[in-house]
């Protein structure tokens, strides 16, 4: 354990919300003051209104604040992920270690990088959200998954969570925004211009870089590559697991993140 009390942060991926940690906050909660926040168009309190990461990385920086330097244990996923990267770039003294869970320095191919999705795919994609978002997220929800995976309980709550019309664009009275599917747009847009590659040096805290091995959104070996990349990390490969492990296998996922905590 870490000598000193330490908070989790944890960051979900694009188009959930913090409820995708809800097992792990449980789990971690006995041990660990926890912050779990949505990101702007998810329900954080910032609008991503411009297609880069920045409205993402002001609503972190907006919560780490006033958290004493080295207490926070970053845990990110997918998008996530780069926002805590980017977010240790610039306020490294807060953090402890790094998590990072299906996540990709470049979410799109690109010179020197063959481990995205495909340009026309993704744009493609942007496309589907701003004609029928419920659709196309619906297709992309499943993607997340293998089939043998499909019928998990974390797989049905997840799925039955973001089914339509998931947490839904509205907002109630009295409660936080909700999802905005234009801002959840925009936020693939900023995916698909954003590549953190040239970030990983600047990070000087330990990592864990946890991947699922059929990751379908994020091909593995982009895991392998941030963790070939960054100054001291440690690669997790998830057999047989997709791009959620922490949702379809949450007490490995669990036991996993307590054993590199241990050695720190």
């Amino acid at each position: 354990m870490p000598k000193s009390p330490s908070t989790i942060l944890f960051i979900h991926g694009w188009a959930t919300d913090t409820a995708v940690w809800d097992d792990q906050v449980r789990r971690f909660g006995g041990s660990f003051d926890i912050l779990n926040m949505n990101l702007p168009g998810h329900g954080g309190e910032q609008r991503w209104a411009e297609p880069t990461l920045d409205a993402a990385l002001r609503e972190v920086e907006r919560r780490v604040k006033g958290l004493k330097d080295g207490s926070v244990i970053g845990i990110g996923w997918s998008l996530g992920a780069q926002v805590l990267i980017e977010t240790a770039v610039r306020h490294g003294a807060k953090f402890n270690s790094l998590v990072l869970v299906g996540a990709t320095p470049c979410f799109v191919r690109t010179d020197g990088f063959p481990w995205g999705q495909p340009r026309a795919l993704v744009k493609r994609m942007v496309l589907d959200m701003k004609k029928d978002p419920v659709a196309t997220l619906k297709r992309f929800y499943a993607l997340n998954f293998t089939e043998g995976e499909s019928g998990t309980e974390g797989v049905r709550g997840f799925i039955g969570r973001y089914a339509p019309p998931g947490p839904g664009p509205t907002v109630q009275p009295g409660c936080a925004p909700s999802f905005s599917y234009a801002e959840v747009t925009t936020a693939l847009e900023a995916l698909y211009n954003t590549d953190i590659r040239g970030s990983l040096a600047k990070i000087n805290v330990p990592a864990l870089v946890i991947h699922g091995e059929r990751d379908g959104v994020c091909p593995v070996k982009a895991g392998l590559y941030l963790a070939s990349n960054l100054r001291n990390a440690e690669l997790k490969v998830f057999n047989g697991s997709g791009h959620g492990p922490f949702i379809t296998r949450p007490a490995e996922f669990h036991e996993a993140v307590m054993g590199f905590i241990a050695r720190l």
